[in-house]
């Protein structure tokens, strides 16, 4: 398991763009596609669909 930190951005169309951050501690980085899996936590906590979500920078600490 492994610490990381994700800027990321919901866009739900050009009027109404979220911006932040998020810490997520619960997260496998050896699985495939770390992109697909903090994508698809976002859009859980967010309660949203994982296509409005654009992940700018992840950063990690093991």
């Amino acid at each position: 398991m492994a610490k990381i930190l994700v800027d990321f951005e919901l866009s739900q169309g050009q009027e109404k763009i979220t911006q932040g951050n998020i810490v997520i501690v619960n997260i496998n980085p050896g699985k495939i596609n770390l992109h697909d899996q903090v994508t698809k936590l976002i859009a859980e906590q967010f309660n949203c669909p994982a296509a409005i979500i654009s992940i700018k920078e992840i950063k990690m600490n093991k």
